[in-house]
């Protein structure tokens, strides 16, 4: 049974033929007692169902412990695009089943790194990026019913696209609750920068790239929570 009504089914077919190189999506998973596996790997099928352009790998975290540790991913269901024929790492990253608004975040990054996507960073942010020298994680936590979060994971997984020492991975919140508890997660979206940064809410691009290489005496205490 298709997840997405006919209407949808079309307009998403016509957003994929927009795609210029092929992606490849990694689906780590387990084979029992994971439910969110399960309803990744259907909306999966979805894509690929749509366009030749999108292909799976599923493997198993346990089998592949591995590749999955050198790809950065230690729980399931988590998901890594890989772009072109030479499936190069795009460093973009989702944990989680890409539900709700999540499907949108993920449909968005496909386009993005497929070439498929006209938004693109701004030549400022840009400039900022190309003086990271050394590497830098960004963990944007999201619910499936918030709608302002694909705009923190669209940011996030540009920024990782455009830098190789960037890496961007979207957290699904209500189902990792140990990382939530962890990073204090109290609202979504929530950015958790690996140099002690982290950004609530939806902010505009210039604010947020502030806000992720701000020095801790430049940062509002009210905007951001240490």
């Amino acid at each position: 049974m298709a997840l997405l009504s006919a209407a949808d089914q079309q307009t998403l077919r016509e957003s994929l033929g927009g795609m210029v190189e092929p992606v490849t999506i990694v689906f780590f998973t387990q084979l029992i007692d994971c439910a969110p596996c399960d309803e990744t790997r259907e909306i999966l099928r979805e894509i690929t169902s749509l366009t030749d352009r999108v292909t799976v790998d599923e493997v198993s975290l346990a089998v592949q412990s591995e590749r999955a540790a050198q790809l950065g991913i230690d729980r399931v269901p988590g998901l890594v695009l890989l772009v072109g024929d030479a499936k190069t790492d795009t460093r973009i990253r989702f944990l989680g089943a890409p539900e709700g608004w999540d499907f949108l975040a993920l449909i968005d990054a496909i386009l993005a790194v497929s070439g498929g996507s006209p938004q693109k960073l701004s030549a400022k942010t840009i400039e900022r990026l190309d003086q990271v020298t050394s590497p830098l994680s960004l963990h944007v936590f999201v619910t499936a019913t918030c709608p302002h979060c694909p705009r923190a994971v669209a940011l996030a997984n540009r920024m990782a696209f455009h830098n190789p020492l960037i890496t961007a991975t979207t957290v699904q919140a209500t189902e990792f609750f140990d990382l939530a508890r962890k990073y204090r997660v109290s609202g979504v979206p929530k950015t958790v920068v690996s140099n002690g940064n982290e950004i609530l809410g939806a902010l505009p691009e210039s604010e947020f790239v502030d806000e992720v290489f701000s020095s801790p005496e430049a940062r509002d205490g009210d905007a951001i929570v240490r």
